[in-house]
């Protein structure tokens, strides 16, 4: 088998030395392929992909040009009064006429004018026809965005509505909180709700510290959720700028105790967001029935004498004696005997420092901050605090050795944690866009590079020159702002002498008068 094999294969092979003539040309021509159109250009070149396959090429037909349906000017005006709209006078709703002779186009309808009115004409049969459910729908459509920009032109007269559209440009599509404030958009908020950084220097705080929460807000619930008028909430907005200006006027106040700019003997119970001065009960209802005022809202505040002096505003209420006293009277009249062991607790409400708009119930006398039980509930969740010990502010529940024997350590919590601080520094921190922070004075529109390493200490104010009661007054808060030993006092600075313009401190002390029965 295997040499049948080997003289098979033998016989296969050829010798090309001593082959024969191969196949004529018509035997090669019978074996190449016919040919065929290789591209949509030139058959002869080599074959492409197709082309859904090929990436972008000179093969590719150019896009056509898209050719946009134009209208006659005539028919455009002619059918703007027709759907009650004025192409000069409301020249943003264009579109909308344009959008309705598109939408009879597409109905092959054609607009005709004839005599001043309108037809529309079908472009197969030439039957006019004067109605169209087509222009019905763009009329309504015109009488509903005429309406809404009415209604907008009317809310852009409200300052209101006009902070909360800053602060809704200012918050949506932004991705950092240091890019959400700058100094335009605070001193546009501040024109707005009528705040001059010159005089109350002491609620830019406020404003700054609200449209960042109004950010925080926005990512917590979703930019989906947020609109205009929801993106932050004014009306809590302006209230708490008013309690500032409570709480600014009971600091530089002598007694802690602000009395009625009308009357000047009843205390205060309201100020007026459109003054911004106190009134007792009587003297708002007097002052604020008719004119303008009526529409000013009042906010409540309260206030809490000393049942002992009665000309000092309270710090204390004992438990026991259900009774409000002053620093100096409760440590006159409990210094001896049982009093000693009065149980005593905070004379007003307090809020919580994590969550402001809750109610602080109690104290942690290791932190010193007032938590509300929210605040309580997340703080237990801490092992590291989980053994604080905490007292109730507004209870008699706890024992009666907490804060009669630690009054001091009462008093020094009350300055450190609840007292609120009024900063009357100009500067304030902000941040351009490239996130590098800089420094920024309200009252001088001074700008300076900031070091990232030191974004407490604000920068120096250099010397101006003026009249010698303007120099008085700089130097004195010069002196207020150095925070240097012996420095000036919170009372003599500007700030504090434009504030106590709305409102009287000084009340002279009650008389008792007694009179004697006519002798018989």
């Amino acid at each position: 088998q295997a040499g049948l094999r080997s003289h098979r294969h033998h016989k296969t092979r050829r010798d090309p030395a001593n082959a024969g003539p191969g196949p004529g040309p018509a035997a090669a021509m019978a074996n190449q392929k016919p040919k065929v159109q290789r591209t949509y250009s030139d058959p002869d070149l080599p074959e492409l992909l197709p082309l859904p396959v090929r990436p972008s090429s000179s093969y590719e037909p150019r896009p056509k040009v898209k050719e946009h349906p134009q209208f006659t000017h005539e028919a455009v005006e002619a059918l703007g009064r027709k759907i009650g709209l004025d192409v000069e006078e409301h020249p943003d709703f264009r579109w909308l006429i344009r959008d309705c002779l598109l939408a009879l186009r597409d109905e092959n309808y054609m607009v005709r004018v004839r005599d001043q009115d309108v037809e529309y004409v079908y472009k197969y049969s030439d039957k006019a026809r004067a109605n169209h459910p087509v222009v019905d729908a763009h009329r309504k459509m015109a009488e509903m965005l005429l309406s809404v920009q009415e209604n907008l032109k009317m809310k852009r007269l409200d300052p209101q509505y006009r902070v909360k559209h800053l602060v809704y440009l200012a918050i949506m599509g932004e991705k950092d909180v240091r890019g959400v404030c700058n100094e335009k958009l605070v001193e546009e908020v501040m024109d707005l709700l009528d705040v001059n950084p010159l005089d109350e220097p002491y609620l830019v705080p406020r404003i700054k510290v609200a449209i960042e929460d109004a950010y925080f807000r926005m990512k917590e619930i979703g930019g989906a959720n947020i609109t205009i008028d929801n993106c932050i909430d004014i009306e809590s907005f302006i209230i708490n700028l008013e309690l500032d200006r409570v709480g600014f006027l009971k600091k530089i106040s002598p007694s802690g105790l602000l009395y009625c700019v009308e009357n000047q003997t009843q205390l205060a119970d309201i100020i007026s967001t459109g003054s911004h001065d106190v009134f007792c009960y009587s003297a708002a209802v007097e002052t604020h029935s008719t004119g303008k005022r009526q529409d000013m809202p009042l906010v409540f505040f309260e206030q809490v004498v000393c049942a002992e002096c009665e000309v000092k505003a309270a710090d204390i209420r004992d438990q026991d004696d259900m009774e409000n006293y002053c620093y100096d009277c409760f440590k006159a009249t409990h210094a001896r005997g049982k009093r000693q062991r009065h149980c005593v607790s905070l004379p007003y409400r307090t809020f919580c420092a994590q969550f402001p708009e809750c109610e602080a119930s109690y104290i942690c006398f290791e932190t010193g901050e007032v938590l509300s039980t929210k605040a309580v509930a997340r703080m237990r969740k801490s092992a590291a605090r989980q053994n604080f010990t905490l007292f109730g502010l507004r209870k008699a529940a706890y024992s009666k050795k907490l804060f009669a024997n630690n009054l001091d350590r009462l008093m020094n919590i009350l300055q450190n944690h609840i007292d609120r601080q009024y900063p009357l520094s100009p500067w304030f921190i902000f941040y351009d866009k490239a996130m590098a922070p800089y420094w920024y004075n309200f009252q001088t529109h001074e700008r300076k590079t900031a070091d990232p390493n030191n974004l407490i200490k604000p920068p120096k104010p250099g010397a101006k020159d003026g009249d010698e009661e303007d120099e008085d007054e700089e130097g004195n808060d010069e002196q207020f702002l150095s925070n240097a030993a012996g420095a000036g006092n919170l009372r003599d600075t500007h700030a504090a002498r434009y504030a106590s313009q709305g409102a009287v401190f000084d009340v002279p002390p009650p008389v008792h008068v007694k009179f004697a029965l006519p002798m018989r």
